[in-house]
């Protein structure tokens, strides 16, 4: 019992105690409060920490690195062999074109054009329509304005001599078809007549269709930077200078073996004969030094133009072409080998008062021949040469008479070597029968002793006839070599054939007859014979005067004094007329024309026809 009163009072004294002791003043005894078990708290579940990933840091900010140069590959030396070989393995007529070839051209399927003047030239002088004018020394520098490989390029200049740099450069970089403009170029182009553009030169308009080697390109630039003032061109007399006062200086004949057999060759103490097609296969012949002194000549100026821009491409300094071919060299009197005599003697000018008196007193028939006698002919040996004066586009158009050589009207006398010797029949024809007789009579005044026009309308009667056509591919010339004519006569037909002006010297009687109403000083030559005259009666005009044509060249005392006096020559059908017209333009008249059919065409028009009273 005791024991229990002991815990008793133990557990009060506690809770005294926890109560803060007990109240004196008030001496209650209070049940102690069951204290309620105390409630454990379960730790609360902590979130986990979130770890915070660490920022991605900016990269630091690199120094920059100092790159290295790119090491350019070393370009390809440009293979200058293959080029040119390309080149002059394929050329066509030297890759020349004649002005009225271009003028058709032009209207049937026009080529790139390419002026190669300078803008000052085009300010002062015009340009034909729709060129594109990039000046010589830089067509290199402007490939993206040049149209693709495949595209006909006519290139042109001045007078003929920087557009064969030209074209030469452009066929190096890989040009497949280009041509230069001769017969005097842009200078030849507006002396015939034919139409200029002016104002504003056309901007030029990038293409980007072609893309050339870049190191035939490079060196095309390198080149034609480096053309020298005056283009290169030194004229006869300055080259026999030149040969005199320089011992060193090498001279390079580009023409064939056969010309330069035939017709002579330069006396020169360092010469190599190199022929034009061969001139990049025959490299071993050519000097050591780049710097030595070098003139190339050829017949005319353009061979050795070409020859001259391919030694320039391969680093010679010092090469020059002579102006005027090996023709001009022999005219001047300058020293040659092997010329032949008659060539020798002629160097005070041709004998054509002999030339044309042997021409019309050997003609027969005026030296025609009809459509049927032609077509025989070709049956029967020996075969005529058939020589077609028409410009090519025509014969693309038309066709051709099968077995003919196409050699242009104008071109006729600067071609001798694709023609046959002097005593083979040629038969000539055109599109209507006017060319070929201006050819045949040129023909016959170099030495050729049969020369046929073909009449009945030419070519165009052989079609209407229904004779034979031949289509296709014009035939390349052939080089026979197998005449030698007077050079100072060929010299005098060849500027009298690049002179022939557009419509070929043709007045038609409507225009005559105005004519006379215009000019009081025109003047009518009647080449008929003196029984015509009397049978048919004359034109009536002021200024008309009887000429036969057997004698016309006899006659000279009855030619007008003026060379440029206003001329009409006319003769029963036209065909006389044509060939008194040709003589004439021989001897430096320069305003000559004929009358179309002749006076049965002024009879037909009802135009006025007095008697003829003899003298």
């Amino acid at each position: 019992m005791k024991k229990y009163m002991l815990i008793l009072l133990l557990i009060l004294g506690l809770l005294m105690v926890g109560c803060g002791g007990g109240n004196a003043a008030n001496n209650t005894t209070e049940e102690p409060a069951v204290e309620e078990p105390a409630v454990v708290e379960e730790p609360a579940a902590e979130e986990p920490a979130v770890v915070e990933e660490p920022a991605a840091e900016e990269p630091a900010a690199e120094e920059p690195v100092a790159e290295e140069p790119a090491v350019e590959e070393p370009m390809a030396e440009a293979d200058l062999d293959g080029a040119f070989q390309t080149f002059l393995s394929s050329m066509v007529a030297y890759n020349t074109i004649g002005l009225e070839d271009l003028n058709a051209l032009l209207v049937e399927n026009p080529p790139f054009l390419l002026d190669v003047r300078e803008a000052s030239e085009l300010e002062a002088n015009g340009w034909i329509e729709g060129a594109v004018n990039i000046p010589l020394r830089e067509v290199a520098d402007n490939i993206e304005y040049l149209p693709s490989f495949d595209t006909p390029i006519v290139s042109y200049c001045g007078s003929g001599w920087r557009c064969t740099i030209a074209l030469v450069a452009l066929e190096a970089m890989g040009w497949q078809d280009v041509k230069g403009l001769k017969g005097g170029s842009f200078g030849g182009w507006v002396e015939a007549g034919y139409p200029a553009a002016t104002g504003d030169v056309p901007e030029l308009v990038a293409l980007n269709a072609a893309e050339p080697d870049p190191a035939l390109v490079k060196a095309m630039q390198e080149m034609l930077h480096a053309v020298p003032d005056g283009f290169g061109g030194i004229a006869p007399a300055d080259l026999n200078t030149a040969l005199v006062e320089n011992p060193d200086l090498i001279v390079i004949d580009v023409r064939t073996a056969g010309e330069v057999e035939s017709k002579g060759y330069m006396d020169a103490p360092n010469l190599l004969f190199i022929p034009l097609e061969e001139l990049v296969s025959m490299k071993a012949d050519w000097p050591a030094d780049l710097d030595a002194p070098i003139a190339v000549y050829c017949g005319s100026g353009h061979r050795s133009t070409i020859a001259m821009t391919i030694l320039w491409s391969y680093g010679y300094t010092d090469v020059q072409s002579m102006k005027g071919g090996f023709a001009e060299w022999v005219a001047g009197g300058f020293p040659a080998i092997g010329v032949p005599e008659p060539v020798a003697e002629e160097a005070a000018g041709p004998d054509l008062d002999t030339a044309f008196n042997t021409f019309l007193a050997g003609m027969e028939g005026y030296n025609t021949i009809g459509l049927e006698d032609f077509n025989v002919m070709l049956t029967e040996e020996p075969l005529p040469f058939i020589l077609d004066v028409r410009e090519a586009s025509e014969l693309e158009a038309n066709g051709w008479i099968e077995g003919a050589v196409n050699i242009p009207l104008r071109e006729v006398a600067d071609n001798i070597q694709y023609l046959p010797s002097f005593d083979t029949t040629i038969v000539s024809y055109c599109g209507s029968g006017w060319r070929c007789t201006i050819a045949l009579t040129a023909l016959e005044a170099m030495g050729w002793e049969n020369v046929l026009g073909l009449k009945g309308g030419s070519f165009g009667g052989w079609v209407e006839a229904g004779y034979p056509v031949a289509t296709g591919e014009i035939p390349a010339l052939v080089e026979l070599n197998a005449a030698e004519p007077d050079a100072a006569l060929v010299t005098a037909m060849q500027e009298m054939l690049h002179a022939v002006p557009d419509g070929f010297g043709g007045i038609s009687a409507d225009d005559l007859f105005l004519a006379q109403g215009e000019n009081p000083d025109l003047i009518l030559i009647d080449v008929r014979t003196p029984d015509e005259l009397t049978a048919n009666g004359v034109i009536e005009a002021e200024n008309w005067v009887s000429v036969p044509l057997q004698e016309f060249v006899n006659m000279q005392d009855m030619w007008p004094a003026e060379l440029d006096a206003p001329i009409v020559v006319y003769c029963g059908s036209g065909h006389r007329s044509t060939i008194a017209m040709t003589i004439l333009w021989s001897y430096g008249y320069t305003d000559v024309q004929s009358l179309k059919g002749g006076f049965a065409t002024w009879v037909e028009a009802g135009y006025p026809v007095v008697e003829y009273v003899a003298p």
